[in-house]
């Protein structure tokens, strides 16, 4: 898969999920497209190992409409989403109000939403939910996406369109006279007009820049049970925003994760796996307490996915001022990556878009600022990822 061709209209630096959507969408438009990873073979980064529900609602509209876009593109991904629903669980009357409030706020963002008792919520997922909670809050259009299979998809549709896939190793954005001019590769140069960021954890590694670029790389835990025979309905995601636990019918396993620890910085090496933190340990077994005793979750497999974060917890999507030319799309969780692509596609088309979701997702937001602050407020930010405010959300 070496570059047969010199020049592109864009190359596009990252082939996980947000790249290659992408890829899809700019492959019908009449741009010549490249896009680049340096494995298109195996995805290694944070793609491969995202546990994959994704829940719509987010206080924050951008990340709501990006998200309810996303679900919009991979309902259209042949076996590449399932619309379980989703269920967010209270366990006191403090996490009563909450669901409430998030109730209302996503009718009025156009969702169903739906707030159930616990009986009913045992019910729906009855492998994953005791029937000891208050009340829980249920999201029927909600869902799990297989985030490797839409990746893939993407990059066949778009191959077919005339994408050219180069699997290579990208070491530097070339730029002359504060315009980008291309990108150098372990496969040659490859010229180009335009240049979009798309490397996800290792955003940082690529962005000499004159702005600084808080793209920060948490470690966090996450674990499969033992395989069982597939239930006739996969369950809905839960998740309980009080203790920041959540878990997943993957369909012939379960799938537990918590963000309830001590932030871990973990700059990546060649993948998206990390080395395993002692104090996950713990982590992971004060989260199983919440799976019922009768289904018997035991643990397969514990590993580290290391993900992306950022001080206002909102994707960094747009143009790089300073540069002519170049562009980014990092820190873009699963959940919002279709509609974050399908934006960035629009604004490189210099078609019209909305005001509000350009600013709020503008890279060059944190001018000005220290870096060393902006590291801490993105891991101060990792343990409160359910609390939810309108500027700096949560992907959900």
């Amino acid at each position: 898969m070496e570059s047969s061709k010199t020049t592109s209209d864009i190359a596009i630096v990252g082939g996980g999920i947000v790249g290659s959507a992408l890829a899809y969408f700019l492959s019908q438009t009449d741009k010549s497209v490249t896009l680049i990873d340096k494995s298109l073979s195996q995805t290694t980064g944070s793609t491969g190992y995202a546990p994959g529900f994704v829940g719509q609602f987010n206080e924050s509209p951008v990340l709501t409409r990006l998200a309810m876009e996303t679900v919009r593109e991979y309902t259209r991904v042949p076996g590449g989403f399932d619309v379980v629903g989703g269920l967010e669980i209270a366990t006191s009357c403090e996490g009563v109000d909450r669901l409430r409030s998030r109730c209302e706020l996503a009718k009025r963002a156009g969702l169903s939403a739906e707030l159930i008792s616990s009986g009913q919520a045992v019910s729906l997922a009855p492998d994953l939910v005791n029937d000891d909670n208050q009340i829980a809050l249920y999201f029927p259009g909600d869902g799990a996406a297989n985030a490797v299979k839409i990746t893939s998809f993407y990059q066949e549709k778009a191959q077919a369109k005339g994408v050219e896939l180069v699997e290579a190793e990208v070491t530097e954005i070339q730029q002359t006279n504060g315009r980008v001019n291309g990108v150098m590769t372990s496969s040659g140069f490859i010229s180009a007009k335009k240049v979009i960021i798309a490397t996800g954890i290792w955003t940082t590694n690529l962005c000499k820049l004159d702005i600084p670029i808080p793209v920060v790389p948490v470690a966090h835990p996450y674990m499969y049970g033992e395989y069982h025979t597939p239930k006739l309905r996969k369950a809905p995601w839960v998740r309980w925003p009080q203790h920041h636990v959540y878990a997943r019918d993957h369909g012939t396993f379960f799938g537990l994760g918590s963000y309830d620890h001590t932030p871990v910085l973990n700059e990546p090496r060649a993948t998206a796996m990390g080395d395993w933190i002692g104090q996950f340990d713990e982590t992971l077994s004060k989260a199983m307490r919440f799976i019922p005793e009768e289904t018997k979750f035991v643990p397969r497999e514990r590993f580290n996915g290391i993900f992306s974060m950022t001080p206002d917890n909102m994707p960094l999507v747009g143009s790089i001022p300073s540069i002519d030319g170049l562009y980014m799309a990092a820190a873009v969780w699963v959940t919002h990556a279709a509609g974050a692509a399908k934006f960035l596609a629009q604004l490189l088309e210099e078609q019209p878009v909305d005001d509000a979701t350009k600013r709020a997702l503008d890279p060059s937001r944190f001018q000005g600022r220290d870096m060393t602050t902006l590291v801490q407020e993105s891991l101060n930010g990792y343990n409160s990822i359910y609390k939810t405010e309108e500027r700096g959300a949560p992907k959900a």
